[in-house]
């Protein structure tokens, strides 16, 4: 695929209800075309604000609390 293709394709077809195509074809185009579905995986969850909230919320009342009660941090 050609890059004015891709470009087309982001422009006028692409829908947007998430992160996960334009997370994907970024890796694709940084891996020259090839990646490993981990690779896919950790860049969605990397960019993915919902997650990263849950896990913020976890960091600090559940974690956060329990190392904060035993001295810890």
């Amino acid at each position: 695929m050609t890059f004015d293709a891709i470009k087309k394709y982001l422009q006028e077809q692409m829908k947007m209800s998430h992160v996960y195509q334009p997370v994907m074809l970024r890796r694709l185009l940084i891996g020259s075309g090839t990646a490993k579905v981990e690779e896919i995986a950790l860049d969605l969850v990397q960019n993915d604000l919902s997650q990263i909230e849950y896990y913020t919320d976890r960091v600090h009342n559940m974690v956060g609390r329990v190392l904060r009660k035993n001295g810890l941090v």
